[in-house]
């Protein structure tokens, strides 16, 4: 379990009350999870990874390279990806959720080539958000729109 959830259960408090740095480590750990994926973590991803948390999430520059850090370090520990995507899912709206899944297709696209396993972790990725096909397919035309 990464330590943000840690806190909300020793401390008894809600997501609410998670700082927003916190939030944002969470994402960025799924984010570098699914850039994994491929067992390839390009320079390319790592710098989109870094963007989205400049101009999607509002980050300065050591508050992105910090989250970076402490993200990468989460996914070294061997995050599990069912429990993860679980505190999200029960912690996100649906909407923010659709959001994550758009950064999640850009990071996939940044090297423009979409291999099986990453493939496959969307599809995983799909279901474990209880997301529709429909859902996932838009992110992606929107994340590809984004980039181009």
């Amino acid at each position: 379990m990464l330590g943000i959830f840690e806190k909300l259960k020793e401390n008894n408090c809600n997501f609410s009350e998670i700082s927003s740095s916190d939030k944002a480590v969470l994402i960025t750990t799924l984010l570098i999870e699914c850039a994994k994926s491929d067992d390839e973590f390009s320079d390319k991803e790592k710098n989109q990874i870094k963007r989205i948390l400049q101009n999607k999430l509002h980050l300065d520059e050591k508050e992105a390279q910090d989250c970076f850090q402490k993200a990468d370090e989460n996914s070294n520990e061997s995050v599990e990806i069912y429990s993860l995507t679980k505190d999200i899912r029960n912690n996100f709206s649906k909407e923010e959720i659709l959001l994550i899944f758009e950064y999640l297709w850009k990071i996939i696209l940044s090297d423009g080539i979409i291999d099986d396993f990453e493939s496959s972790m969307m599809t995983k990725l799909t279901g474990l958000f209880h997301l529709t096909g429909k859902e996932s397919s838009e992110a992606k035309n929107n994340a590809k729109s984004s980039i181009n």
